[in-house]
């Protein structure tokens, strides 16, 4: 195994169903690599939200070259919604690990600002390259100006990528106002159809009202000439 503090690689993971979604790869070695089988215990490891933990994973089924499988150690950190966890050599401590977890979290939250049940491996592939070399930071090795140039490349891509969510989201936002303006303008709308409607209905009853005053008024016209002509002719027979 090489020397120093190694981080061989981590892994993001959906908590409510365990959903792998980045595994983003760290250093490698010439004397043995590490089976996706480790993997897939590691994120089976990601169970409960909001905990820390860290502790040892034997590598048996690790392929080696001639020599003992090697021990290594895993860090899990998770919120309510997210796991976080790397693989490592015994050689880096806890403090660090999680320092790197955290970092991990919070670039991982700056660069995606979606619900998380929405998320899948494909939309979050992006985020591979920052963690990989979030991981090689942490590890030791490389001379001061490589980590800094790293680092700077690294938040230069991250800004970018926050830059295109948050317009992303601001376009969404925009559609909103739109879809309410539209409601609005449906619910105004809406409204003048019911005015219209009562208005139309006020009309057309006074329209009965009218054609019933009319029809009484005639019907008492013929029934006031009947009494008119009946009287008179009594009248005429008294005379």
């Amino acid at each position: 195994m090489q020397g120093g503090t190694k981080i061989y690689g981590g892994v993001v993971v959906r908590l409510t169903d365990r959903l792998l979604l980045c595994k983003a790869p760290g250093f490698t070695t010439s004397d043995f690599s590490i089976p996706e089988l480790m993997w897939a215990e590691l994120v089976s490891k990601c169970d409960a939200p909001n905990m820390r933990t860290s502790s040892t994973m034997m590598a048996n089924n690790a392929t080696s070259s001639g020599s003992a499988a090697p021990q290594l150690s895993y860090h899990i950190c998770t919120d309510n919604e997210l796991a976080f966890a790397i693989l490592s050599d015994m050689g880096l401590t806890r403090h660090k690990a999680h320092a790197t977890l955290d970092e991990a979290s919070k670039t991982f939250r700056k660069m995606f600002v979606e619900s998380v049940a929405s998320f899948t491996p494909k939309a979050v592939e992006v985020f591979v390259k920052p963690y990989r070399d979030l991981l090689l930071r942490s590890s030791d090795g490389g001379s001061s100006d490589d980590k800094v140039n790293k680092v700077k490349k690294a938040v230069d891509e991250v800004k970018e990528i926050a830059l295109d969510n948050v317009e992303r989201v601001m376009q969404r936002g925009q559609r909103i106002d739109d879809i309410v303006r539209s409601t609005e303008d449906l619910q105004l709308q809406a409204q003048g159809f019911q005015r219209s409607s009562r208005d139309l209905r006020q009309q057309m009853w006074w329209s009965s009202v009218k054609g019933k005053l009319l029809i009484a008024g005639v019907a008492l016209f013929f029934i006031l000439i009947v009494v008119f002509v009946f009287v008179g002719g009594k009248k005429e027979e008294k005379k």
